[in-house]
Order: C-alpha cells, then structure tokens, then sequence
C-alpha cells in the first residue's frame, strides 16, 4: 500500500529531476571515460593522439567528445586537473623532524615514484606545451608544488643555507620531470637505479649548501 500511497504522490517534477539526474550522471561518466582513455593512451605511447584515437578508446562517438570538450585543448586541460588530483592524493609528506638521511630515503623515493607514474603524461605534454598556455600553467603548478614539499621536508636545512632559494632550485634540478626522464630514458636506467641518483644528487646538493663559503 505505501509502495502506491509513494507513486501516486510522485508529480511531473519529480519525472523532470529524475530524468535531469540521469542525463548528468551519463555525461559525467561519458567525461571521465573520455579523460580516461586520453592517460591511457600516453600510458601506451601515443603521446599525441586523435579526438578520433581518444573516442574509440573511451568507446563514444566522435561526437560525444566534442560535446563534452570544446577541443582538445580542452580535454589535455582537465586531464591535468585530474593528474594533479591524483598526485596530491597519492603524496605522503615526509615529518621534517626525521633525522636527514631517513628524510633523503622517503623524499626520493616519494618523488621518484610519482615521476615514474608521470612520466607518460610529462612525455605528451612537453609535445604540445609550446602551443598551450594551459599546459605551461600546470606545469608551473606541478613545479610549485613540488618546490612548496622541499620547502617543508627540508626545512631545518633550508634555514641554514647560504642562499634558500638556490637550494630550491638546485634540488628541483635533481629531482625534477627532465632529471628523471635524462636517467630513465637518455642513461637507460632502472627505476631503482634512477631513485639511486636522484637520493645521492640531493645528498650532494646539501652538503654543498651547507659547506661554509669559499674565502
């Protein structure tokens, strides 16, 4: 009895919201398979791929993409929305009270696995940043994010250091996108081994900070 006192309460309103409800549920989920398949086409290697490569992928219509996304520009946009999402739920600040070496250990190895699991979408977007003020921003935003975790990792020793803002630069230089693709890619080595590196670059960096000046 409740079931039909319910339905016959029910008026067109409530026909129109449902109806309203279910049409943005089905574009959001039509945006996100779209976002989906464009990171997992640079995942497989096509860094520059189609609107047409991104619909088949995404299993939707040419149409539905160009729906969703005025282009592609678009498209790469909230994708890097989505990346630094992720990369910011994926983060685990190392306690800056930590002796030094235990701090060097989880920041590198922090860093160098978000890196690896970036690499794909860095390698695409470095394809299109010239011509895309949006990628240049979020890459400057990914840039100052990581600039803010040494800030806060390394502190104690960035109080100490003869010129703080070198010291940032120097280890973004370490532990950066292109340091990483250089050991990965140019010098062909394992992640293990690239972790390696980038721990003894930053070791390096603060020792030198930390030497008194020359004469």
């Amino acid at each position: 009895m409740g079931f039909f006192l319910h339905s016959a309460c029910k008026g067109p309103e409530d026909d129109v919201t449902q109806l309203l409800d279910g049409r943005l549920a089905r574009g959001a989920r039509t945006r996100a398979a779209v976002i989906d398949a464009l990171l997992a086409l640079h995942e497989d290697g096509d860094l520059s791929p189609t609107a047409q490569r991104v619909a088949t992928r995404a299993g939707v219509s040419l149409r539905s993409v160009y729906i969703h996304f005025a282009d592609m520009e678009a498209l790469y946009t909230e994708a890097a929305d989505r990346e630094f999402e992720r990369m910011v739920q994926r983060a685990r600040l190392v306690p800056a009270d930590l002796p030094l070496p235990e701090r060097l250990d989880r920041f590198a190895h922090g860093r160098c696995t978000v890196l690896e699991w970036l690499a794909p979408v860095t390698r695409a977007a470095a394809l299109r940043e010239h011509a895309s003020p949006v990628l240049r921003s979020s890459r400057a935003r990914f840039i100052a994010s990581g600039d803010d975790e040494v800030r806060a990792v390394f502190a104690t020793e960035l109080s100490a250091a003869r010129d703080r803002d070198r010291l940032v630069q120097l280890m973004h230089l370490v532990a950066s996108s292109p340091a990483w693709e250089a050991l990965r890619s140019d010098r062909g080595l394992s992640v293990r081994a690239a972790e390696h590196v980038v721990r003894a670059g930053l070791a390096a960096v603060l020792q030198h900070e930390g030497e008194p000046p020359c004469p």
